[in-house]
């Protein structure tokens, strides 16, 4: 059962090396739907008139994969980096 024991970590070696851990539970939001519908009808309205900014993010194919991966080390890669495959195209 290592699943349920908490892994044990020096939290500045996560900074040091660019890597962090997330958590969430959204499970209450599961009956919340005419409020979610208003708060992306906002996010949407603040993206349009210029208010938030989207991240970049740059496409490539899985042909590509390499290319990525050199992306992410070189750490010059902005924003997400998202692979995009033959069914999403």
């Amino acid at each position: 059962f290592k699943m349920s024991k908490m892994p044990k970590f020096d939290p500045m070696d996560l900074v040091v090396s660019n890597k962090s851990i997330l958590g969430f539970n959204l499970s209450f939001f599961v009956n919340e739907i005419e409020m979610l519908s208003q708060m992306y009808d906002q996010i949407g309205r603040w993206i349009t008139e210029g208010k938030l900014e989207v991240p970049r993010v740059t496409e490539m194919s899985m042909e590509e994969i390499g290319a990525a991966h050199q992306l992410l080390q070189s750490g010059k890669s902005v924003g997400k980096i998202v692979m995009v495959t033959k069914q999403d195209k």
